[in-house]
């Protein structure tokens, strides 16, 4: 006997059931005296209609609040007021990248992760600054490094979020990467 389905409500108003699918899957066995016998398994399969699904929109709100944590953090380092050599001075003005040599992922300065709240287990351990383990999820040293966790972020965290929900998958994710043991080797 199968399980009564869940109605839902439809967005005009009206109420609707999940849709069901049968599958009937035949299986062979083969025994020793060469005579097969067949099984029949039956399988309902329930879907969630369209509107019913999880729209992953804290993923993609997420990614939006990173591009623009480096948009500030980028217009905070201000490397032309700082150095001379700024990458791309010309073009990006204020929002210029730190020379190659000092950051070659095309990003900001150490000094103004640090400023905008980066891991140092110093003023995490001495100087009672926990929260930096929170605020280093959402700071990002270049470009490159932006991009490369915004794409993995959107390819695998929506799916993640479907799934689970957005809140697991950040916070334990940020937690385990702040909380890894070379990082904090001063404990």
């Amino acid at each position: 006997m199968h399980p009564p389905p869940h109605p839902s409500m439809k967005p005009g108003g009206e109420e609707e059931e999940d849709v069901q699918v049968l599958v009937v899957r035949s299986h062979h066995h083969s025994d020793q005296s060469s005579t097969r016998s067949h099984h029949h398994q039956q399988v309902v399969i329930r879907a969630r209609p369209y509107y019913r699904r999880w729209s992953p929109w804290l993923v993609s709100g997420a990614t939006v609040a990173c591009v623009a944590i480096f948009l500030v953090t980028m217009y905070v380092n201000d490397c032309p007021t700082h150095n001379s050599n700024c990458a791309a001075a010309g073009f990006l003005g204020r929002f210029a990248f730190q020379p190659l040599r000092e950051n070659p992922l095309l990003g900001p300065s150490s000094a103004t992760l640090v400023k905008m709240g980066a891991l140092d287990v110093a003023k995490v351990v001495h100087g009672r600054q926990g929260w930096r383990l929170i605020t280093c999820m959402w700071l990002h040293a270049g470009v490159v490094h932006l991009l490369i966790n915004m794409l993995c972020l959107l390819v695998v965290g929506i799916r993640l979020e479907q799934e689970f929900g957005f809140v697991q998958q950040r916070l334990r994710g940020g937690l385990r990467r702040s909380l890894r043991p070379h990082r904090i080797h001063a404990l």
